[in-house]
C-alpha cells in the first residue's frame, strides 16, 4: 500500500479499512483477489473491505455446466478495457461477486454456470459436483469494477490462475497487466 506524499498513519481513530477507503478516494487503485468457497477465509477477510464499497464475495464455487473445474471465458464484442486484450481465459475455479449497489460494472459476467456451496469436510472445500434441483444456475459476476472518489477498485474471483502452474496460460498475463493498467488510470 503506497500512499505517496499523503501517507496516513494508523491510529485508534483511523482503522486499516478507513485508510484503504481514503487511499482509494484520493485516487488509489485497489485490487481484491478472492478464491472459491471462502477457502482459508479469503472471502471473509476481503468482505470486510468489499462491503464498504457495496459488494461482496460469495462463499460459492462456480463451475461450467458442461466442463467441471474448467471454465473458458471469451471476451465479448465490446469488452471492458480490463479484458480487451484477452483472446480467452480459462478460469481454474472461481467464486462469484454479489454487487449490492449500481455504482460499478461487471467486467466479466459469465453465463452457463452453476454455483455450489462449500463442503467443509473436504480440505479444499470443493463440493461433490452433482446436479441437484436446488443448485443455482445462470449468470454470475467474476470481475467487478467500480470507481470510488478519484480511485478505482477491481474485484477478481480466481486467485489460482495467478499461481505458478497457470501464470503462462493464454490470457492470464494479459489479464494481470490490464488489471494493473486500468487501476493506475
Amino acid at each position: 500500500l503506497n500512499l505517496g506524499n499523503n501517507a496516513l498513519q494508523a491510529s485508534p481513530e483511523n482503522s486499516e479499512i478507513k485508510i484503504i477507503l481514503e487511499f482509494v478516494k484520493q485516487g488509489g487503485g485497489l485490487m481484491l483477489v478472492g478464491e472459491h468457497t471462502d477457502v482459508f477465509r479469503t472471502s471473509s477477510y476481503l468482505n470486510t473491505v468489499a462491503r464498504e464499497f457495496g459488494f461482496e464475495y460469495d462463499n460459492d464455487i462456480l463451475l461450467d455446466i458442461d466442463d467441471t473445474y474448467r471454465q473458458t471465458y471469451y471476451s465479448p464484442f465490446i469488452p471492458h478495457p480490463v479484458v480487451q486484450h484477452i483472446p480467452y481465459l480459462r478460469f481454474q475455479v472461481s467464486c462469484s461477486i454479489l454487487p449490492r449497489n449500481i455504482t460499478g460494472r461487471a467486467v466479466i459476467r459469465s453465463a452457463g454456470l452453476r454455483s455450489l456451496y462449500a463442503d467443509y469436510h473436504i480440505s479444499n472445500y470443493y463440493p461433490v459436483v452433482e446436479d441437484y434441483s436446488n443448485v443455482r444456475y445462470g449468470s454470475f459476476v467474476q470481475i467487478w469494477a467500480q470507481r470510488y472518489g478519484k480511485g478505482r477498485i477491481l474485484a477478481f474471483t480466481d486467485s489460482t490462475i495467478f499461481s505458478n502452474f497457470s501464470a503462462f496460460e493464454p490470457g492470464v498475463s494479459e489479464l494481470w497487466l490490464s488489471m494493473i493498467e486500468w487501476l493506475n488510470h
